[in-house]
């Protein structure tokens, strides 16, 4: 009988430490998803946040030269809809942006931002004829929202891109 016991004994250490095992297996299998859930949410976010800037900003552009073409009248209610928009995608990329895109966002797309404000949109609602000062402001604006913005963004948004690296 002291056989059965002692193999009863041993039975049952194994299956505490077994089920102990498992118990502090799942608990790091449940972290692991936790996080990579949490950072997935993170850069969806992060991507919304481009996406919604990027957006933004093109339909401020898109509506300024309508307006260059088709004059200013009964388009000022719609212009600032698409300001008010671009300006809430701005403060909100600036919160979800990384150091980089931060830094870059302050020092590089707010000064140019400034600058079209200053040239092509003030000549825009005095009604004057639109220099090539201004158009080229304007030009090198959009050049930098669709080639350097998303050569800035693109490492933002990597695990999104390639999820399995």
């Amino acid at each position: 009988m002291e056989s059965a016991t002692v193999s009863a004994v041993i039975a049952a250490v194994a299956a505490v430490v077994g089920g102990l095992l498992t118990a502090f297996a799942t608990r790091s299998v449940e972290r692991l998803r936790l996080r990579a859930s949490l950072v997935e949410r993170a850069q969806e976010r992060r991507l919304a946040g481009i996406e919604g800037f990027m957006l933004a900003t093109s339909l401020w552009m898109d509506w300024l030269t309508y307006i260059q073409e088709a004059g200013w009248e009964d388009k000022q209610e719609e212009l600032n809809r698409r300001v008010r928009a671009r300006d809430e995608a701005y403060r909100r990329l600036l919160l979800l942006a990384s150091d980089e895109l931060y830094r870059w966002l302050k020092d590089t797309y707010l000064p140019a931002e400034h600058l079209v404000r200053r040239t092509y949109v003030r000549q825009l609602r005095s009604g004057v004829e639109v220099d090539e000062q201004a158009l080229a402001a304007r030009r090198a604006f959009n050049v930098m929202l669709r080639d350097d913005l998303v050569d800035m963004v693109r490492p933002d948004i990597h695990k999104l891109r390639d999820p399995l690296a």
